[in-house]
């Protein structure tokens, strides 16, 4: 089981926590909550792995206060055809009220993966396509690149209805395994930068430090402490102090920034958590940091 929580200096709150019932089957929550914003976020996910594929349920802001069932659902399920090559699809279904009318809508993805490098891509029906690479460049370093491209129907230009508009965002990322720390950095192509500094001061305590900058609109976001707690059995957290004292280098968890994309989900970095106030669950392909 994994707990964690983190209090930013304009007192918003979020949490999260990992329960693992079985080795296959694994469930994870979040919250975040701003005093400040009329609403609180809150995300519920299963996910079980099989042998050769996986599969998982996400549900955002579920509520029956109106009278009827208000959420995200989100669906996915990924499958290995080679060693190497996975496909997947991913669904959607949202109703943000009871007078909006439900809307759905499908994707697809692909996953190559190596020992030392992974590409993957993903494409919505909405018009969006997202390609992801990961290379781990050495035992203590990993590196990332992840570009979102979205075509829409443009306002004006030849025609009735214009041309097609085209934008996009490309962020790259990096990060480094100390003995008993790690630190990770980003840049996107919009002008921002961050950074994550994770400290283990004991066995199953780990604090962090993170910022952000947006260097175009001249906006800071520094959440000042992040705690997480990590329970383990007694047997596993002896073996870990003594991997600890002798200053091994660190291994990397499934859920860090590069290597998510080796397991589920195909166009995930999660190298910086975002801003809860400017940034929404499905804004990003890097907002499930941690």
């Amino acid at each position: 089981m994994l707990l964690q929580g983190t209090f930013s200096s304009d007192q918003s709150v979020s949490a999260m926590g990992n329960l693992r019932w079985t080795p296959k089957w694994v469930t994870r929550t979040q919250t975040q909550i701003d005093p400040r914003s009329p609403q609180t976020m809150l995300q519920v996910e299963n996910e079980y792995t099989g042998d050769d594929f996986s599969a998982s349920v996400k549900v955002l802001n579920p509520s029956i206060m109106e009278g009827g069932l208000t959420a995200i659902v989100i669906g996915d399920y990924m499958q290995a055809i080679t060693p190497r090559l996975a496909l997947g699809l991913e669904g959607v279904w949202q109703r943000p009220s009871l007078g909006a009318k439900p809307e759905t809508a499908l994707s697809y993805a692909a996953r190559y993966k190596t020992q030392d490098w992974i590409a993957a891509a993903q494409i919505h029906a909405s018009g969006q396509l997202g390609a992801t690479y990961w290379r781990r460049l050495s035992e203590k370093v990993e590196a990332g690149v992840d570009c979102q491209l979205q075509f829409a129907p443009g306002m004006g230009g030849a025609g009735m209805f214009g041309g097609i508009r085209k934008e996009g965002q490309t962020t790259v990322g990096v990060k480094y395994n100390f003995a008993t720390s790690v630190y990770r950095a980003q840049i996107d192509s919009a002008g921002k930068v961050g950074c994550v500094l994770e400290k283990r001061v004991a066995p199953a305590i780990t604090f962090s430090f993170a910022a952000e900058i947006d260097q175009w609109k001249v906006r800071e976001h520094v959440p000042i402490y992040e705690c997480q707690v990590l329970t383990l059995p007694a047997e596993h957290a002896q073996a870990r102090s003594r991997r600890v004292s002798r200053r091994q280098p660190r291994r990397t968890r499934s859920t860090d920034a590069a290597t998510r994309v080796a397991t589920r989900d195909t166009t995930s970095l999660l190298i910086l958590p975002t801003n809860p106030k400017t940034s929404s669950p499905r804004s990003s392909p890097l907002s499930d940091l941690l």
